[in-house]
């Protein structure tokens, strides 16, 4: 086991959310006796790369709450809580369209069922928030007939699962470079300068 500093932990750490950001939320505050365990919030390899696998699964369940799936995986393994909460942002306003696309084709290919247009999942994504967030129409009754739920859910899942497997392998895969790299920049590292004859 090579010790010492592995990765450029500050730089993450500032990407983060802070334990104070993550309580603001009136959800996540709910938890707050159980946030109390140090070990949800070290900054090793074991307790952040477990982290990436939760916080890239959650991010991929089109629900409101991904931030809540992914804390509460990150209690049931103990993992690293703002790297979870903090993954769950890969889909955002500006990726959760091409992600949802993605999924839905991956699901429509498997179970063989027509594939629908980019600007109708558009609208179903703006039909969904609105249904949840305020007084909008039920998305699963206006679409039934035209929309597979099956080959959303299918391919969301399968999209999710491997996803997160690449990023869980890629993320160990950088933390060991990073660690080899600046174990060998140390032991290269010049000591005191030679006394002078």
């Amino acid at each position: 086991m090579i010790k010492g500093k592995p990765v450029p932990q500050k730089r993450l750490k500032d990407l983060l959310p802070t334990p104070e950001k993550i309580l603001e939320s009136r959800t996540l505050k709910l938890f707050a006796p159980h946030l109390a365990d140090a070990r949800l919030w070290q900054f090793n390899r074991h307790s952040l790369n477990k982290a990436v696998y939760i916080g890239v699964l959650s991010a991929f369940f089109p629900l409101p709450g991904q931030m809540l799936l992914a804390l509460i995986g990150a209690l049931i393994f103990r993992a690293n809580v703002p790297m979870a909460l903090g993954l769950t942002w890969i889909t955002n306003p500006i990726t959760t369209l091409p992600v949802f696309y993605a999924g839905y084709y991956i699901g429509a290919k498997i179970i063989d069922v027509p594939m629908i247009s980019l600007r109708l999942i558009g609208r179903m994504i703006t039909d969904f928030s609105l249904w949840v967030l305020s007084d909008g129409a039920n998305p699963f009754v206006t679409y039934r007939g035209t929309v597979s739920l099956t080959a959303f859910c299918l391919g969301l899942f399968i999209l999710a699962i491997v996803t997160s497997i690449i990023c869980g392998l890629a993320f160990k895969a950088i933390w060991r470079y990073k660690t080899i790299t600046s174990w060998q920049k140390r032991q290269h590292k010049p000591t005191d300068k030679p006394p002078k004859d």
